[in-house]
Order: C-alpha cells, then structure tokens, then sequence
C-alpha cells in the first residue's frame, strides 16, 4: 500500500512539471549596460571576441500561449539570462525545458565544450548569491538591490561560469561588480536556486527558466493527495 500511494503522488507531481515542458515565448526587451561584458574564446576555435551589448544582460520575456500564466508568473511575464551565444532573437518561438546541463541547442558552435553537471551548479551558484544579494528575486527579476552595471555582472558571470574555455572579463564598473557577485558565490559555491532550469530552441538564444511554482488549485491536489498517503499509509 506505501508503494502505491507513492507512485500515484509522483505521478501527480509530474503532471504538474510536464504542463511546462514546452511552451511559446518572445522576447519584449532588454536591459544592462552598454558593451558592459567582454567574451574571448578564438583562441580555442571559437568566434567571438567582442564587447556584448546592453542586450546581453538582462531579458523580459512574453509568454505568448498562457503557459506560464500560473503561480508566481500570473502576470504573464518573466526576465531571464542568456546562456548561448550562437543565436539571435527574434519573434516567437515554441521552448523546450530542461535541465542546464542540457543547453544549449545547438551544442555550443562557439569553441567551447558541451554544458554538464559542474556547469550546471555553477549557474545556480552564481543565480543564488545575485538573489542573495538583493540583485534579482527568486524569478530572475530585478531585485530591490539592481542596477544595469549589477544585471551586467550577473549575465558576465553566467558566461564566465558555463563558457569554460573563454577569457570573460567585465568593462568598467561591470569589472567591480563581477568581483561582488563572484565573492558571494565562493562563499557558498553549492548554493541552488529552485526550479532554475534552462528554455532553449534551436533557432534562437537559448535562456535561464524558472520552473513555475504549481498553481493553488494544483498546490491543494497534491496536499491532500499527501494527507490521504498519510492517512492511507497508517491504515494499512
């Protein structure tokens, strides 16, 4: 009887996860700090060595098909960072949701080696102490504490950490900034951050997701699916 009540919750659970495996998103607009972050990796077969853009920092996001409509996203928005380089954006497009050791999409074209699970802790290292120290919330907006120079480090930190074999470096006071973030992180380098996945398509700049909390009605299903386990469990 344990085992059962088991089975039925976890599938409840992933009936839950799996309304966000996919869904429809375009980019609304973007803020940091002009030629804010510089990226070096030609010399490790790649493409890129130049100053990235206030584009490059921090993204808002529409969700088109209501998708992400529910729980701490009820406003139909969210803001994100980028972890590819190979891509633009435009329009929308249909997203895929996994873990970040799975982006990007494409496999990097960029000189670096393929995202993994070291890459992975890293990102949410780096989200953690940004949400640590008041630079953006636990949805990837800006926190009381943000400024364009701070969004800058963030996404300048994000490249530094899953970029491994590029010289990533910030310009002026995204450089200071950077240094604040990066201390915060080695402070606790096993810091997580709920729900920090990755939204990537093959066509666009692939980007951090915040899995959705469940919505209320949802939320209760699995509590009292939790309590009749219980009550179940004691039965027996």
């Amino acid at each position: 009887m344990k085992n059962r009540v088991t089975i039925s919750m976890i599938a409840l659970a992933a009936s839950c996860g799996s309304a966000f495996s996919a869904f429809d998103a375009m980019s609304t607009g973007m803020t940091g700090i002009s030629n804010g972050v510089h990226i070096d990796n030609t010399g490790f077969g790649g493409f890129v060595n130049m100053d990235f853009d206030a584009g490059h920092n921090h993204f808002a996001y529409t969700d088109v098909g209501g998708q992400r409509g529910g729980g701490q996203f009820s406003g139909g928005s969210f803001s994100t960072f980028c972890v590819e380089l190979q891509n633009t954006l435009t329009g929308s497009y249909t997203y895929d949701v996994t873990d970040i050791r799975n982006a990007p999409n494409p496999a990097p074209g960029n000189g670096g080696p393929q995202y993994d699970l070291a890459d992975e802790a890293e990102v949410n290292a780096v989200v953690a102490a940004a949400i640590s120290l008041g630079w953006i919330n636990s949805d990837l907006t800006a926190g009381a504490g943000a400024t364009n120079t701070r969004l800058a480090a963030i996404q300048g930190m994000i490249w530094k950490v899953v970029l491994d074999e590029a010289v990533v470096t910030g310009n002026g006071s995204v450089a200071t900034a950077m240094g604040t973030l990066e201390t915060q992180v080695n402070a606790n380098p096993s810091a997580t951050v709920a729900g920090l996945s990755a939204m990537i398509n093959a066509s666009t700049q692939d980007q951090l997701f915040i899995v959705p909390l469940p919505t209320a009605s949802l939320a209760g299903l699995l509590t009292l699916g939790g309590i009749a386990g219980i009550k179940r469990m004691r039965r027996s």
